[in-house]
């Protein structure tokens, strides 16, 4: 998926700071330099594309 066209650099950052330890949007947000707001909406679609997982308030990277 990152090295496919049509994702930014902001859902490349987003999905680079993920791991495997759960974090939340903020903590993410902080980390890549982005508003919480942009940050929560690439981390939605990274869920919706089955990158990554939501649960109990944080976000993590899918294998």
């Amino acid at each position: 998926m990152l090295n496919q066209l049509d994702m930014t650099e902001e859902a490349k950052a987003v999905l680079n700071e993920l791991a495997d330890a759960p974090a939340t949007a903020g903590e993410i947000a902080q980390n890549t330099h982005l508003s919480h707001e942009r940050c929560q909406l690439i981390l939605t679609q990274l869920v919706l594309a089955g990158l990554s997982e939501y649960q109990f308030g944080s976000y993590k990277r899918l294998q």
